[in-house]
């Protein structure tokens, strides 16, 4: 009769469906094996692996298919991606079979719910065990993310990695169940005594609770404070400093002494005029314009967020065209960081030629202390190479719709436009009173709007 009982529960293990699925858009996306059986178990758990989803089908990693037309450099970028792909379907039918066997070796009075899926998926010897110092998961982090991360983000959460290094030779390693609501407030002190600014501070308190979400995501334990460690905590915000229209025409009409820096004068304006990052702009080239109904655009697909805009060639940008042969201004170095470097300094004289000196109140590194401050300073000193981009979207805002700006932007909402621009939305508000006058009158009824007025001009 035992034996009997033993036949029929193997059978249903082995017919009980092993599978992997993902639930996200974004790649790259966690992968989940799921253990079901009739109604009584249906239970998933994230593994370790990550896919784009868009090489995930029916349970399985697909691999890319080559073009008849690629050349050889894109046959072995693809060869070389399918192997990797290879490797993770590999290392998911592995997983697979260690399930399987686990859901064979179960004692009669296991129950199979995501503990006992979790614990069956972890890694049994100690070497593959996951550490549990934070410095670790930084790195964990990075190589879990694996190539979609942007190389801007890896070295501002490497610059934090640093700062957690330096905070640990005054109070020890800091692992990860430790992040809590006290290690906050020590941090927090530590910081001010180093002179960080708050908002770094906050910042990094913000990067820390990420890398620690992540090890908690990978199967370890965090504290139940976590999500407290920022909690009261909210970022200090400067007035943004801008270049007015004025200021802008003022450094259009201004000659600039040398060709250097007439070509960051040019680039100034490019800047300002087409609301994008110094990351995005120092690569406009001729061959990226495109035309759509008689209007020329600038086809550019953004640094930082991967996301495809159309600026268009405003008069201004068209005017530095035709004065560089129909050509961009040139770089002042083939290195990426150099360049922007530059850029950022002679920007600054640019500015004080065409007489940007008034005085504004802005944050600036103290190059002794490497450190942020508030302080007020003329005009041209705080220049960098963000403000034509913060110059377009506060110039533009209210006289140009909302949406239309965010489409130049590429901000993913309106609610981070308006927190971009340091405005509460009020425009919206003012264009609807404005329309609905407008629909009054037009109807030969008296406005009644004067309220909705003088609250947005107070």
């Amino acid at each position: 009769m035992s034996a009997n009982f033993s036949i029929f529960g193997m059978f249903n293990v082995f017919n009980m469906p092993i599978s992997f699925l993902v639930q996200s858009k974004k790649n790259p996306a966690p992968i989940y094996i799921r253990v079901t059986e009739g109604k009584d178990i249906d239970t998933k758990v994230r593994t370790k692996y990550v896919v784009d989803p868009a090489r995930f089908s029916k349970n399985t990693v697909r691999n890319f298919s080559v073009p008849k037309s690629a050349d050889a450099t894109i046959k072995a970028r693809i060869i070389k991606n399918n192997e990797n792909l290879s490797v993770l379907r590999n290392n998911l039918e592995n997983l697979r079979g260690k399930v399987s066997t686990l859901l064979n070796q179960r004692e009669g009075n296991e129950t199979i719910n995501a503990d006992w899926l979790r614990n069956a998926i972890k890694p049994i010897d100690e070497s593959n065990k996951l550490p549990n110092n934070l410095i670790s998961f930084f790195e964990d982090y990075h190589e879990f993310k694996n190539d979609s991360l942007k190389k801007g983000t890896i070295k501002n959460n490497n610059v934090v990695k640093s700062r957690v290094i330096e905070f640990q030779k005054d109070f020890g390693i800091v692992t990860i169940d430790k992040v809590n609501k006290r290690f906050s407030l020590a941090f927090q002190k530590w910081c001010r005594n180093k002179g960080y600014d708050h908002n770094t501070m906050f910042k990094s308190l913000k990067t820390i609770k990420m890398i620690c979400r992540h090890a908690k995501d990978r199967g370890a334990t965090t504290s139940y404070e976590l999500d407290s460690i920022t909690k009261g905590l909210r970022y200090k915000y400067v007035e943004p400093v801008f270049l007015t229209f004025d200021e802008i025409n003022r450094i259009i009409a201004k000659p600039m002494p040398s060709e250097r820096l007439e070509i960051a004068k040019d680039w100034l304006i490019i800047s300002c005029d087409t609301a994008a990052r110094v990351s995005d702009f120092m690569r406009f080239t001729v061959d990226k314009i495109v035309e759509m109904e008689g209007i020329r655009f600038i086809d550019i697909t953004q640094v930082k967020t991967d996301s495809q805009v159309l600026i268009p060639i405003t008069p201004a940008v068209d005017n530095i065209l035709k004065k560089r042969n129909n050509q961009f201004p040139p770089l002042f170095s083939e290195n990426e960081q150099s360049n922007q470097a530059m850029y950022n300094r002679l920007i600054k004289k640019v500015c004080r030629k065409a007489g940007i000196n008034e005085i504004v109140t802005a944050k600036i590194r103290n190059t002794e202390t490497n450190r942020y401050e508030v302080k007020e300073i003329e005009k041209h000193l705080a220049v960098s190479s963000h403000i034509g981009r913060r110059s377009y979207a506060t110039n533009y805002y209210g006289k140009i719709p909302t949406p239309l700006l965010i489409s130049a932007t590429g901000h993913s909402s309106e609610a981070q436009f308006l927190r971009y621009v340091r405005k509460k939305g009020t425009h919206n508000a003012l264009a609807l009173a404005k329309a609905m006058r407008a629909l009054s009158i037009q109807n030969g009824q008296e406005p009644k709007l004067e309220l909705i007025k003088n609250v947005a001009n107070k």
